[in-house]
């Protein structure tokens, strides 16, 4: 349940939350804005059915990545200001013939006009080898950022993982 159905929950809060900042450019949000933002941030996973055992837990990790987030210079470069941004950005395309929903997490201009796309990763990684680790996961998650390039209809968009965490990072 952990590794399945509460991360996912937990994804999704962190998701919601990182729209919000990015949404407010990163202004007034800080470590301890988050902080006292816990309870709220528990009763959200909690809605969303994380079990009463488990709830401490996720709540910890969800305050963790947003703080990790907010405290690292990638991750406030990723949610403040930015030309153009869209945040949990919506689209419908038609992909092999089949409908299909997207949704991007961020896309923004950075400072020389360069259109990116960028992705948020909740996962942690407590093995040895953190840089393997996200080499595979830029391996795994590739033809995701390719189709949200190629339906936003920017080939030369930049793509980036995103991993709070991890204070992890992956681009092409």
């Amino acid at each position: 349940s952990w590794v399945g159905d509460t991360a996912r929950r937990i994804g999704s809060v962190v998701h919601r939350r990182l729209q919000r900042i990015a949404e407010d450019e990163a202004r007034g949000w800080d470590r301890r804005r988050i902080e006292r933002d816990r309870p709220a941030i528990r009763r959200e996973l909690a809605a969303r059915g994380v079990v009463e055992s488990d709830l401490d837990r996720a709540a910890e990790r969800a305050v963790a990545a947003l703080a990790l987030a907010l405290d690292d210079e990638r991750g406030r470069w990723l949610l403040g200001p930015r030309a153009g941004a869209r945040n949990e950005y919506r689209l419908s395309a038609w992909i092999d013939g089949v409908p299909t929903m997207l949704v991007i997490d961020r896309t923004f201009e950075d400072e020389e006009g360069r259109p990116w796309i960028v992705d948020y990763k909740t996962s942690n990684h407590e093995g040895a080898n953190p840089e393997g680790f996200l080499d595979e996961e830029q391996a795994r998650y590739r033809e995701q950022l390719e189709r949200y390039a190629a339906v936003l209809g920017k080939p030369e968009a930049k793509r980036g993982l995103y991993f709070p965490l991890l204070k992890g990072w992956r681009e092409w």
